[in-house]
């Protein structure tokens, strides 16, 4: 009976503390600020030699606050804080991995903060040489935030070098060289990697992405010779068979069909990428 009594006040206590402390915590804890840090120079004076460990301090001090702010949704004068505390941590120690993603995971949602991201990374890209997932975040950053598909091309082109294990990287990066425009640079960058590379699952991939990119330049060259001719643009690119450019439109090699956007440029139902009519047939895909 006694443990039963004991057991119900420990209860009744415990219930007590965990419903009563947050309201006192708010009362009378002052919240966590994320102050601004004196110069560079100042920290490394004040870390007294240990510029790596006042670096981890920083981050960490950091990570907390904006735990405490997790519902941003918009650029805040505490993110440029935040990105200026981790600008600094990083002149401190250049290699403090942490630092680079957490501003990674931190700051790609906030558009006007990409450009000082991207800035941070490029930082940890001359220190951090082998690290290839700078690179892959910076290609991110620039292809689905700054719409800038062949400077998104450049830096997956890096990572694609640094991890040369996968073969998404390489076909990715040809694709973006085609989005931007750059479809020849795109067909040059896969001739490379056909040629230096020794896997031969890796080099089939590879090459029926060349295969398609080689298709859609085709196209790209009637479509030019096509305006240069009728001064005026295709409408489709039936157009260019009807006026003897091309005998045909050429296959896709992942099996899709080309067309031309209202936009004027050449397109594919695939793509470009494989399983897609699987992926089109599968109610639960759609």
């Amino acid at each position: 009976m006694k443990q039963a009594i004991t057991g119900t006040i420990i209860l009744a206590l415990f219930i007590a503390v965990v419903n009563l402390y947050p309201r006192y915590q708010k009362k009378y804890e002052p919240p966590l600020r994320l102050h601004r840090l004196p110069p560079t120079l100042a920290l490394e004076i004040m870390s007294v030699g240990n510029k790596e460990l006042m670096a981890e301090i920083i981050f960490y001090n950091t990570e907390f606050y904006f735990g405490e702010k997790v519902g941003w949704r918009e650029e805040t004068p505490e993110l440029r804080r935040l990105y200026d505390a981790l600008n600094k941590a990083t002149d401190l120690d250049p290699y403090n991995i942490d630092c680079y993603y957490f501003a990674q995971g931190a700051l790609s949602w906030v558009k006007p903060a990409i450009p000082y991201l991207n800035r941070l990374l490029e930082k940890g890209l001359k220190h951090r040489t082998w690290d290839w997932y700078l690179p892959f975040f910076l290609s991110a950053n620039y292809y689905f935030q700054l719409k800038q598909p062949v400077k998104a091309a450049e830096y997956l082109k890096l990572a694609s070098r640094l991890n040369p294990r996968s073969s998404l990287f390489a076909t990715l990066t040809a694709r973006m060289f085609y989005e931007g425009n750059e479809t020849e640079a795109g067909i040059a960058y896969l001739r490379s990697l056909i040629k230096d590379t020794q896997n031969p699952l890796l080099r089939k991939r590879l090459a029926k992405r060349l295969k398609a990119l080689e298709a859609i330049r085709y196209l790209e060259l009637a479509l030019e010779k096509y305006e240069s001719k009728y001064k005026q643009k295709a409408k489709s690119l039936g157009d260019l068979v009807k006026a003897g450019l091309i005998e045909s439109i050429p296959p896709d090699p992942y099996g899709g069909k080309f067309y031309l956007t209202k936009d004027g440029k050449v397109y594919t139902t695939s793509k470009l990428a494989e399983g897609w009519q699987k992926k089109k047939n599968d109610p639960d895909k759609n």
